[in-house]
């Protein structure tokens, strides 16, 4: 079987992840994996990056989208309104791309009503990540649900003249997607599996309050990674890559390890998730502390599965400590 490689269109963004990737097939016709953020010099990136491989946006014939993250689906509407392109998306993706601003709006209140005070933080970050949820705010438009053809979440697509199959694998993102083709073992990984482990984002919970941990379930897809049988791996930032085993038995252990240095942070006093991202990303920039929160938290969660801990909320704050 002839393996057909897709191009990496590196894209800029303004965010602490750095440039996003896209992905281009050339045959049997132009499809382009993801799409970057709506912004001036992410469609002047991606039009260069076309006219490189002799396309325009109207030569796009479908564009598939792996999550609903600004930073992949956010020029969608753009190609799909100036050009001829088909958007493509797993079902439980569609939801979050047709109605992300009310999403995000709500999004947006939990944070900062119900989210951010649980944590202790200052005001001070709250004010920069309230300013994040701003810049996003202006990095989208909404997926028209008339312009997406949507497939189920364990449907088989066609990229390359290759048959993919497509797998959800929460954790990043309650919704990311991935695609593996098992014959030429490539997987175009997204968000799932990167070089640098991914954070497990604190999303929206489903009664507006209870927090849903992440990190357990993203440790759980990764374990479905790693059974993947994958030569060449395609992530959704930085640089294609080989040898994804050593690398997600590098993220576990590490992971494993970050784990019991919160345990032992939590035994030595740290009782709130402010203290405990202070203790483990001590002196770093806000950028860094707004996603090392997410991290901490994913690291709490685990604990709290293994019940090594307890959670109880005081005043609006969550507090921990080990159950010994």
């Amino acid at each position: 079987m002839t393996m057909i490689e897709p191009f990496r269109l590196e894209l800029p963004t303004q965010y602490e992840s750095g440039p996003v990737n896209a992905y281009l097939f050339l045959q049997p016709e132009p499809t382009l994996v993801d799409t970057g953020v709506k912004s001036a010099a992410s469609w002047q990136a991606l039009t260069a990056a076309l006219a490189r491989h002799g396309l325009t946006v109207r030569d796009i014939a479908r564009v598939v989208l792996t999550h609903g993250h600004v930073d992949h689906f956010g020029q969608a509407t753009r190609l799909a309104h100036e050009g001829r392109a088909r958007l493509e998306t797993a079902a439980i993706v569609a939801h979050r791309l047709t109605n992300f601003s009310a999403y995000w709006q709500k999004r947006t209140t939990y944070y900062r009503d119900v989210f951010l005070p649980q944590t202790g933080l200052p005001p001070q970050m709250h004010q920069y990540i309230l300013r994040y949820f701003e810049l996003v705010a202006s990095n989208y438009e909404d997926v028209p649900a008339t312009s997406l053809h949507v497939y189920a979440d364990d449907a088989t697509i066609c990229l390359g003249g290759l048959v993919w199959q497509v797998l959800h694998t929460p954790g990043h993102c309650s919704h990311q997607t991935i695609f593996y083709q098992p014959e030429t073992r490539q997987l175009l990984s997204s968000d799932m599996l990167l070089q640098r482990t991914p954070t497990p984002v604190v999303e929206l919970p489903p009664d507006g309050r209870t927090r849903q941990p992440s990190l357990p379930t993203f440790m759980r897809s990764l374990q479905k990674v790693e059974a993947l049988e994958v030569d060449v791996v395609y992530p959704g930032h930085g640089d294609i890559f080989r040898e994804p085993r050593a690398l997600v038995q590098q993220q576990r252990e590490r992971i494993l390890r970050r784990t019991e240095e919160t345990y032992a942070c939590i035994r030595s006093g740290c009782r709130t998730a402010a203290q405990i991202t202070a203790h483990l990303y001590a002196d770093r920039p806000l950028n860094i502390q707004f996603a090392g929160l997410w991290m901490a938290l994913g690291y709490v969660d685990l604990l709290l599965e293994a019940g090594r801990i307890v959670a109880h909320e005081e005043n609006g704050i969550i507090f921990y400590e080990t159950g010994d």
